[in-house]
């Protein structure tokens, strides 16, 4: 984990200076085109100036109108190598009184400009001046400046690049120390301390993931507690029957208890009882493995709930709860496989009677559309905290684990349950508050697919009546 931390660390702080470098190239870029341009307007904005400074000159020496002698060309060529610019004078393009022009021959990379001449009031000539761009290379004033303004851009390159550096690799550091900190809290959650918690600081992502860490840290601790529970569970069930039967033979062996009819029913019922565990973990393991097969085949479910209904309305009545069904008039159809939904709603009613006292109810129901079906369960009983809801679902997990024992349960019904809704891409979804009752759903797709999960819709189902805002009881 270290060496990936210092190889991500190596990889920000290369990725942040590549960023950098690429904003000072737009940087360099930008400013030796901006200075480019900048000096050319320059040396427009001079060679105006030399011109005028030029015409000045020559109606001083009264130069406005030629032809000119020897010595009067040999003063406009000093003049115009004075003020550093090519000149031609003349009255139009046929009479050319002074041409330096000429001398040049290509005058393609010349920057020109014309002026008037007027003298007297009246216009002599035309006045064109001009710069090559080549002689910025061999003209000293030009070169000195372009080597100032090199070297100050070269300085100023340095100093961004020293920062960036700098600052790239404060930001790398700083980056991976938020990383760096949560590897160490997970590393003391693998070592099995559930209880640190990750100081959620940093960027929006760093953060995102700290409370992600911390909620796994959470929710590790409580598998890890229900794991504990679970082998505790797991083995008094398993002692339980044994230790009966043990004590039970051994008795017998002994003489204290006569070889009768009735000390073998009781060995065989806990034989029965510890059967039943066995062959509720495997159906559990079965279940989860997916290595069954779901004979899915077209059910009425009205008349498949209903069947269910009139199989435990003995035990209600000897429970004393009211057991209702809910009838509906619309055909309510589905490829389920009939053994395995009769095995799910069964233990859906049969846990809603156990655990709801004398004078309860229960309600049993089937909702129907076009996608899916719906079989509810409603109920008056116990209920189920909040806390435990997220683990109702889970092995051997029991709420109240003296009513469990005293009613022979072992944990693992609900969680075949969800197991075999799950096998018909179905889902399975309770609300419960504590003392005031449950309400189971199973949802099944009408089309049974064998691969293709089902995909949610039903959240527009909801039972017009909230189970907790309603007198359930029927107020008889």
């Amino acid at each position: 984990m270290g060496r990936m931390l210092r190889k991500m660390n190596v990889i920000l702080f290369l990725t942040l200076q590549t960023c950098f470098l690429l904003i000072i190239l737009i940087i360099a870029y930008g400013y030796h085109f901006n200075w480019e341009n900048v000096f050319e307007r320059y040396q427009q904005d001079q060679l105006k100036v030399n011109a005028y400074k030029l015409i000045d000159d020559m109606r001083n020496e009264e130069l406005s109108i030629g032809p000119y002698s020897e010595e009067q060309l040999a003063w406009l060529t000093r003049r115009a190598n004075l003020y550093g610019m090519l000149v031609r004078y003349g009255e139009n393009t046929k009479s050319i009184w002074f041409d330096m022009f000429s001398r040049i021959g290509d005058m393609k990379e010349a920057v020109v400009q014309e002026y008037p001449v007027v003298a007297k009031g009246e216009m002599q000539g035309t006045l064109s001046v001009a710069y090559l761009k080549s002689l910025n290379e061999i003209d000293p004033t030009v070169i000195a400046y372009q080597k100032m303004m090199q070297t100050r851009s070269a300085l100023l390159i340095a100093v961004i690049l020293s920062v960036s550096v700098l600052v790239s690799f404060f930001v790398a550091r700083l980056l991976s120390a938020h990383l760096q900190r949560l590897q160490e809290t997970a590393s003391k959650i693998r070592l099995g301390n559930w209880e640190v918690q990750a100081a959620v600081r940093g960027p929006e992502e760093v953060r995102r993931l700290a409370l992600t860490l911390n909620e796994l840290s959470k929710e590790l601790k409580k598998q890890e507690d229900w794991r504990k529970h679970l082998m505790e569970d797991l083995t008094h069930e398993l002692r339980t029957p044994l230790t009966s039967m043990l004590s039970q033979l051994e008795a017998m062996i002994d003489g204290i208890y006569e070889i009768n009819l009735e000390w073998l029913q009781q060995v065989y019922d806990e034989l029965i009882r510890l059967t039943r565990l066995i062959t509720d973990m495997e159906k559990l393991s079965e279940a989860e493995a997916a290595v069954f097969t779901v004979n899915a085949k077209r059910m009425d479910m009205m008349a498949l709930t209903q069947n269910v209904y009139r199989n435990f309305q003995q035990m209600a009545q000897s429970k004393g709860v009211r057991l209702e069904f809910m009838q509906t008039h619309t055909p309510c159809y589905a490829e389920v496989d009939r053994d395995k939904m009769i095995q799910v709603i069964s233990n859906i009613v049969s846990n809603a009677i156990k655990y709801t006292d004398a004078g309860g109810k229960v309600i049993l129901g089937v909702d129907w559309t076009a996608e899916y079906t719906v079989v509810y369960c409603l109920d008056t009983g116990i209920g189920i905290g909040s806390t435990d809801l997220p683990y109702i679902f889970n092995r051997l997990f029991r709420v109240d684990k003296s009513r469990s024992r005293f009613s022979g349960g072992v944990g693992l019904g609900l969680s075949i349950v969800k197991a075999l809704v799950e096998a018909h891409n179905g889902k399975i979804e309770i609300e419960s508050e504590l003392n005031r009752g449950s309400l189971f759903r199973i949802i099944i797709p009408n089309v049974y697919k064998s691969l293709d999960p089902l995909t949610w819709r039903y959240e527009e189902y909801r039972m017009e009546r909230s189970p907790y805002s309603t007198n359930l009881t029927g107020g008889d």
